[in-house]
């Protein structure tokens, strides 16, 4: 029941997030450029667009994004929801 909870709170915080055309369409290219690559290269891409995003962000909008990715977690299966802990712990020591 709590994770049902979970996921009503999760929807309704997603509400006002409406990607755009653009944003939709990177989304793509990125499935597209990672398809058949190994957990580790993506793993080290995550890592280099994460510097990336942290030099041109504001602190407040780069928190914004952490906030959204702990948002989605109600929708992970159990190892997605490890991999997401293991990416949120290398992003946040740097």
């Amino acid at each position: 029941m709590g994770k049902d909870r979970d996921i009503r709170k999760s929807l309704k915080d997603l509400k006002g997030i409406e990607p755009s055309e653009e944003q939709l369409e990177i989304i793509g290219d990125l499935a597209e450029a990672y398809e058949g690559k190994s957990e580790e290269d993506i793993f080290v891409e995550i890592i280099r667009l994460n510097e990336e995003m942290e030099a041109k962000m504001d602190p407040e909008e780069y928190e914004a994004l952490f906030d959204k990715l702990e948002h989605i977690r109600p929708f992970l299966d159990e190892d997605q929801q490890e991999k997401l802990d293991k990416i949120l712990e290398v992003l946040r020591r740097k």
